[in-house]
């Protein structure tokens, strides 16, 4: 196995330091057990990337040491080998691997193990639901600042003192096999307390906007005075940190009322960017310093702030996963307390419902849960401190249990919380509960409104009218009109889109595709569109289509009765030529019996007899067609030949 150690300073160039640091597999990991043995080890971290590990190193300074696994075949050596409490994994060095697989296999072997996961944001999706089962612990952005760093790493190594605290309090109901040194914990704070500023430092730099965004070379900049003195006062609200209040004197407004007058304004834009990652650092903050009250706050200004709905999925999962483990600790102190002055016929009902809440099984199986217990146990003795307690405790647990819901925006399982919570919490408690629950769902659905009305702007925009089926302008406003149909929006957004099919079946009339114009018509009607224009082109469409029924109902000449016929001109060219043949015309005999719409449908020598075909045409007259005692029109189709005489 080969493995990299990083520990006292060292004078020697980076390239000579990573030669020193390598060694044979046998002879490192003999030297790694004994380190580990030792309370040497402080942080283990599993990357290939060079940029990463130097962090972190710079972040673990001289006083500290740190592992290096550059792949994940050795990682299970190396956690056998020495116990270890904190492990580091790079997403990008997993990618051979199953990622989630390998991280579940690795937490299913080391329980105990406290595991945070760097990587890029594309990873979020799939390690959100590892985070909040409690499989991985915290997930770092790359690229990771020092500062950033060391945020995580506080929380990492208080989350695995905590741990360890609990097996030793509560050895009956969490026995553990091993015993986690403390020397290699103490480093892990400082492996990572500096990583985290540089990382912090490295992101603001990174996303912060660049002034040669704002006038390319050669191009000349065309911000006016006021555009100028906008974005001077944008930023001076972002240098006071005004991100998002007061209302109208905020960075983020400010940004985008530059970008509103300029949309190519690159400075704006960047600062709309930077507000939204000041306002994501601060809800994470928040979390990694356990302040979850605060950090709902912060990612309900990053929701209302236009940030991406990925991100604030992501956090919202984390903050639910800290208000679960806050919620899970306090029942368990009480818990304790409550085994402490339980009453001798209601403790084994009480050591049931400490061990169920230390499970999570609140309320699940229905006959085997702390919920179920403390029923049994309010019966055998209502009147009981303990009981009490410990309805206080559960009770607790179970408006956690709510609130978290209602942050991910689960309310189901949100509704399911509260109705075990009624009956042990206040009632004050759960009508408060109620509320935010009720009032969560109303912005639920007014997020979902204002999501599908600006889906069904963007596929205006777009043109995607009616295709593809599921994320069109048509769909996304037919479903908004079915959960908001008094949305102020809805509407106009529906005379747009009536309009533009039309447009279209205007259009399609013009190219004589009247199967295609019937069709957008049909599409604006089904919306329930009605308009001056609509109704002309559909009147343009029914005459067209009878025109067309005319034309297409041809009869022949030789069935008419001719009450006139005048012999065509022979040309002099084709007379001099010698030359014979025919045309064959489509004519209209009027009610009147006249002939008109004279058009050529065949010619055995094109350009040479249909002029004189058409003006010979042109004075017959026919005795007019009769249908039910009426004339009218008929289309009827004739050949003249020409020929010459002996």
């Amino acid at each position: 196995m080969t493995l990299a150690y990083a520990g006292a300073r060292d004078d020697k160039d980076p390239d000579e330091r990573k030669q020193s640091v390598l060694a044979s597999e046998e002879g490192t990991l003999e030297a790694l057990k004994f380190s580990l043995a030792s309370d040497i080890v402080e942080l283990v971290v599993l990357t290939g990337d060079d940029i990463f590990l130097q962090t972190l190193r710079e972040a673990v300074g001289s006083a500290r040491r740190l592992w290096h696994v550059p792949s994940a075949d050795k990682v299970s050596d190396l956690l056998v080998a020495g116990q270890v409490g904190i492990l580091v994994l790079d997403v990008q060095t997993l990618q051979e691997a199953a990622p989630a697989t390998f991280i579940v296999q690795i937490k299913r072997q080391f329980p105990d193990l406290v595991v945070v996961v760097a990587g890029h944001r594309d990873a979020e999706a799939w390690l959100a639901p590892l985070i909040s089962a409690g499989t991985v612990y915290r997930f770092i952005h790359k690229p990771m600042s020092p500062g950033r760093a060391k945020s995580f790493a506080d929380a990492a190594v208080k989350k695995f003192s905590e741990q360890r605290r609990r097996a030793v309090s509560v050895p009956a109901i969490r026995p553990r096999r091993r015993k986690p040194r403390r020397g290699w914990m103490l480093g892990v704070v400082a492996v990572l307390i500096l990583a985290a500023v540089i990382v912090i430092l490295w992101t603001v730099r990174s996303s912060a906007p660049d002034d040669s965004g704002l006038a390319t070379p050669g191009a000349p900049s065309r911000a006016t005075a006021a555009e100028t003195a906008l974005l001077s006062h944008a930023d001076a609200a972002l240098s006071a940190n005004r991100l998002t209040e007061p209302a109208g004197d905020n960075a983020l407004e400010l940004y985008h009322q530059a970008a509103a007058q300029d949309p190519k304004n690159a400075a704006a834009r960047a600062g709309v960017v930077e507000v939204h990652e000041r306002l994501l650092a601060r809800a994470e903050n928040a979390l990694l310093e356990e302040r979850l009250d605060e950090a709902a706050a912060a990612i309900d200004a990053a929701r209302r702030a236009g940030v991406e709905p990925g991100r604030i999925a992501f956090l919202t999962a984390q903050l639910a996963k800290s208000r679960q483990q806050v919620g899970s600790a306090q029942a368990q102190v009480r818990a304790r307390n409550e085994l402490k002055v339980g009453q001798p016929r209601v403790t084994p009902l009480l050591n049931l419902i400490a061990q169920r809440m230390l499970d999570g099984q609140l309320i699940e199986p229905k006959g085997d849960s702390a919920r179920f217990y403390l029923g049994q146990a309010l019966e055998m003795d209502p009147n009981s401190d303990a009981v009490q307690e410990a309805a206080r405790t559960l009770a607790l647990r179970l408006l956690n249990e709510v609130h978290a819901a209602i942050d991910r925006r689960d309310f189901e399982h949100a509704s399911a919380w509260l109705d075990a919570a009624h009956g042990i919490a206040s009632q004050a408690n759960v009508d408060a509960a109620a509320e935010q629950l009720a009032t969560a769902r109303q912005q639920a659905s007014a997020d979902s409104a204002a999501q599908l009305l600006k889906n069904a702007n963007d596929r205006l925009q777009q043109d995607r009218l009616i295709d593809p089926v599921n994320d069109c302008a048509k769909y996304y406003l037919l479903t908004l009109r079915s959960v908001d149909p008094n949305n102020p929006g809805l509407a106009p957004a529906l005379i747009e889109l009536g309009s533009r099919l039309t447009a279209k079946a205007r259009r399609a009339l013009t190219l004589e595709q009247y199967d295609a114009a019937r069709s957008w018509l049909e599409e604006a009607g089904s919306l329930g569109f009605a308009s001056a224009e609509a109704t002309a082109v559909r009147q343009d469409l029914d005459a067209a289509a009878a025109k067309q029924r005319f034309y297409s109902d041809v009869v022949a000449a030789s069935d008419l009765t001719a009450l006139k016929t005048v012999e065509p001109a022979y040309p002099q060219k084709a007379r001099v030529n010698a030359t014979e043949g025919w045309v064959e015309l489509d004519f209209t005999v009027t009610e009147s019996g006249f002939v008109k719409d004279i058009a050529v449908h065949a010619a055995s020598t094109p350009g040479v007899f249909e002029q004189a075909a058409i003006a010979a045409l042109a004075q017959w007259h026919y005795k007019p067609i009769l249908r039910d005692s009426q004339p009218v029109p008929q289309r009827a189709r004739v050949r003249i030949r020409f020929t010459l005489a002996g």
